[in-house]
């Protein structure tokens, strides 16, 4: 996982967007690509005081055969647990991050807007689509991020590593019944 500045991180975001984002490759169309991590991360609380937490990331994305997002997510620490399902066009998570999902290139771009700072997950496919790596960058809001916990808390992140990594594309809907 790497770390960079809010402005290093938004200026990305906006070549991105200036860029030609790419529809989703016709490789992908009606398969589900599934990535987890885990992030053991050094909190500060409200009081001042540090701890250490370690939560388990999870996404299961479909991407339809005409192209449309379907998410997944989840994030589990300290034995709770919370997620969402997102569907097309959203843009926030279920406790109101913005986010967006799109291609570019033989890339898969998730971000996520936290309370200040941001994080930009990629997964990266080899040359047949058959299968990926995950890596994530953080980005820092004036040299800080906050980010609203699972128990509805915003704290500060102070340090952050990225473990654990795991990644697959398999054909079909993985939310179909």
């Amino acid at each position: 996982m790497r770390r960079v500045s809010w402005s290093t991180l938004f200026l990305g975001l906006l070549v991105s967007s200036s860029e030609s984002v790419h529809a989703a490759p016709q490789q992908v169309l009606n398969k589900t690509i599934s990535w987890s991590y885990t992030v053991q991360s050094t909190l500060r609380d409200l009081d001042g005081k540090t701890r250490s937490v370690q939560t388990g990331i999870n996404y299961t994305v479909y991407v339809s055969s005409a192209g449309r997002f379907f998410e997944r997510s989840s994030r589990s620490s300290g034995g709770k647990t919370q997620g969402g399902d997102q569907g097309v066009g959203a843009t926030q998570n279920g406790i109101g991050e913005a986010r967006d999902i799109h291609f570019e290139g033989n890339k898969l771009v998730s971000l996520r807007g936290y309370a200040t700072g941001a994080a930009r997950t990629i997964v990266s496919f080899d040359s047949s689509f058959s299968s990926c790596t995950v890596d994530l960058i953080v980005g820092r809001e004036n040299g800080v991020i906050r980010r609203k916990g699972i128990d509805g808390v915003t704290r500060e992140i102070l340090s952050s590593s990225m473990s654990g990594q795991s990644c697959s594309i398999r054909q079909g809907n993985a939310f179909a019944n």
